[in-house]
């Protein structure tokens, strides 16, 4: 006598139902966490440029620049002089 036993066919198959539900909330978790991810990066973004006063208004400007150089010269002669 044989002492091979028959297989049975729902034996041999795989159960891929549920790896294919945790694949799929892992892979549609991943999508919708990076989306989040960018709209809170993008939030973050325009409220430190907003409140950083990097943005802020120079009175007279242009006066400023166009004598930056006489500026620079009479800070640092004053600055020489005083110590």
């Amino acid at each position: 006598m044989s002492t091979v036993r028959p297989l049975d066919a729902t034996q041999t198959q795989p159960d891929n139902g549920d790896k294919e539900a945790l694949s799929g909330i892992f892979w549609g978790g991943m999508i919708i966490g990076l989306l989040v991810l960018q709209i809170a990066m993008s939030v973050g973004a325009a409220i430190f440029a907003v409140n950083s006063g990097s943005n802020d208004v120079v009175p007279d400007y242009y006066q400023k620049a166009i004598h930056f150089d006489q500026l620079k010269t009479s800070e640092s002669v004053t600055v020489t002089q005083e110590s």
